[in-house]
């Protein structure tokens, strides 16, 4: 359970498709709760802002071009540091976990299951990569 949610928010490339695989509640659920998270982080990151540039309006000029335009001019997509993913990798993830056939089939059965994503093994691969680098840091706090 704890792997497929924090695994969850790995991003998987998808096609220009609706998800056409199974939907987990649980991830659903999770992931309203972090959406909730981000809001608030968001928030706060906002209030911080605004506070440090009401103490010194100087400051202003540290930003960057345009960033305090209410209607930037988009030209190209930017990514917000907060971007959150959609539960498709934990899904992904609980399939792995629960596979029970052959191993010289699971690429192929991967595809198969996930038809909707473009690189499915890749971005599993990607996910368990996250949650090494993820366990590493946590046991350098602990």
């Amino acid at each position: 359970l704890l792997l497929s949610r924090v695994m969850s928010l790995v991003p998987m490339r998808l096609k220009n498709d609706m998800w056409n695989a199974e939907v987990d509640f649980d991830l659903a659920a999770f992931h309203s709760l972090v959406r909730v998270l981000k809001r608030a982080l968001r928030q706060l990151t906002e209030a911080s802002l605004s506070s440090i540039l009401l103490k010194d309006l100087s400051r202003v000029k540290l930003l960057p071009p345009g960033f305090m335009c209410a209607s930037p001019a988009k030209k190209e997509p930017t990514q917000s540091a907060l971007m959150l993913p959609r539960a498709c990798m934990g899904i992904a993830v609980l399939f792995f976990l629960r596979y029970n056939g052959e191993r010289a089939n699971f690429s192929r059965e991967l595809r198969n299951h996930f038809p909707c994503c473009t690189q499915p093994r890749e971005d599993l691969q990607a996910a368990f990569f996250f949650w090494e680098h993820l366990r590493r840091c946590v046991n350098e706090f602990a």
